[in-house]
């Protein structure tokens, strides 16, 4: 039984490849003027309503690529972060096993070095939060003049 339909799903697809290699060079050489001339005489299309949509997806595509970046960025920030903590703790958990006046020194000296990269890091991710915030309100700003401008473009074509 799957054999067989293992087999109808072979000459199928066989067939319809094989029209597609036949007809697809005749379908090429057509002259494409009348078919556009039909294409273009939808209304939709003559009022530019697809242009303003592809316009619309393409500013999205942007801001949403540009949010992916800042979103990435963070999170790379926010797992160095976590790495610096993990490091700090297993430093103090050596000191707290070892247990030596000489080792336990040079274990503070070195958490205070690490202190300054530290806070270097949280400001830096701080900044790029703030900044990534910044983006999604402009993003929101901007759609939401897109909402107002559409509802201001169909109330002026329904009052004429």
């Amino acid at each position: 039984m799957a054999c067989g339909l293992v087999v109808v799903a072979a000459l199928v697809l066989a067939a319809h490849t094989f029209a597609a290699i036949v007809m697809g060079p005749a379908i090429l050489t057509l002259p494409l003027k009348p078919f556009k001339k039909n294409i273009m005489s939808f209304r939709f299309l003559k009022c530019g309503f697809l242009r303003k949509v592809g316009d619309q997806l393409d500013i999205a595509t942007k801001g949403t690529y540009i949010l992916n970046r800042d979103f990435d960025m963070i999170s790379r920030l926010v797992d160095r972060l976590h790495d610096e903590i993990d490091h700090n703790k297993e430093m103090i958990q050596l000191c707290l096993d070892k247990r030596e006046d000489r080792f336990s020194l040079e274990v503070l000296k070195e958490l205070k070095k690490s202190n300054i990269g530290f806070k270097k890091q949280v400001e830096e991710l701080e900044e790029h939060v703030y900044l990534c915030l910044l983006t999604i309100n402009r993003a929101r700003a901007l759609v939401i003049k897109e909402i107002a401008k559409s509802r201001g473009d169909k109330s002026q074509g329904s009052s004429q």
